[in-house]
């Protein structure tokens, strides 16, 4: 008896339980149906790129997509009855996963700014989440002015052709520094010398958000400023004023706050004439 196969060609689609072309990202397991309803007995020949797919031989096959690329999935039907079915094929793009790279510029100063970066990847998005709600879009943000509670741990995924990253994980360190060309001195001399008649804190520009209080021995504030911009002479510039607006000789004490987050500092000063 002869046995006659009518060979009828086709192609996977979205009709035939295989979206077709498929886009998956590299170490994706994606399962393939090429029958639902398949003939008891039948076997299957599943191929990736030309390459028999050895073991697969049922209408189903879970693929681990390993390599980036294009492919082409085909499967063929061998019937019971030894008649090989129409060869049914498909594209696959695999697409390689970016592997982000988060850097900054910590640790940083409080009042300075954060810089968050990282390379360049083609037609990628980029998402930066971070301590204190943060969240950015850009490639390479800045945090400006920051404060301790911009201090923490911070994400980064990149996403581009449909597949993300893992995160990329970087700690921001603030710490409340004070310049190495910052000093108050403990006292100054209001004698008309044109030497010391001020009470000058060299590098107290450095903290364009500061305040100074000064306070007699007896906890009365003679001198408030903010910003404190080097300008103190010795005279008493709030509440009652007894014999006029100069201080007496003594001792004084203040209170400087450099805003930028530290602790105050407390100190005296002496007022000499």
């Amino acid at each position: 008896m002869l046995l006659f196969c009518i060979v009828l060609f086709d192609s996977f689609n979205a009709a035939a339980q295989m979206a077709m072309p498929d886009s998956v990202c590299i170490a994706a397991v994606k399962h393939y149906n090429v029958d639902i309803n398949p003939v008891p007995g039948s076997t299957y020949i599943w191929k990736i790129g030309g390459v028999t797919q050895i073991g697969f031989t049922s209408n189903v096959i879970d693929i681990t997509w390993n390599t980036s690329g294009t492919y082409l999935l085909e499967v063929q039907e061998l019937s019971v009855d030894g008649c090989l079915g129409p060869v049914r094929y498909g594209q696959v793009f695999v697409s390689s996963v970016p592997i982000p790279i988060a850097t900054s510029n910590s640790p940083v100063c409080t009042g300075s700014s954060i810089n968050l970066s990282t390379q360049t990847v083609p037609g990628g998005t980029y998402l930066w989440t971070g301590t204190n709600k943060y969240s950015s879009t850009n490639q390479n943000p800045v945090i400006l002015s920051a404060s301790n509670a911009d201090e923490g741990t911070y994400s980064l995924i990149i996403s581009a052709n449909g597949c993300s990253s893992a995160p990329s994980i970087i700690t921001i360190a603030v710490n409340n520094c004070i310049s190495t060309d910052f000093f108050i001195p403990e006292g100054f001399s209001l004698n008309g010398d044109g030497i010391n008649d001020l009470f000058v804190i060299r590098g107290i520009d450095n903290y364009p958000n500061n305040k100074i209080v000064i306070f007699n021995r007896w906890g009365n504030k003679v001198f408030e400023a903010s910003p404190y911009q080097n300008t103190w002479d010795g005279k008493c510039m709030i509440g009652l004023r007894i014999g006029g607006d100069d201080l007496p000789i003594g001792t004084y004490f203040y209170l400087l706050d450099l805003g930028n987050g530290s602790n105050a500092i407390k100190g005296t000063i002496y007022l000499n004439r």
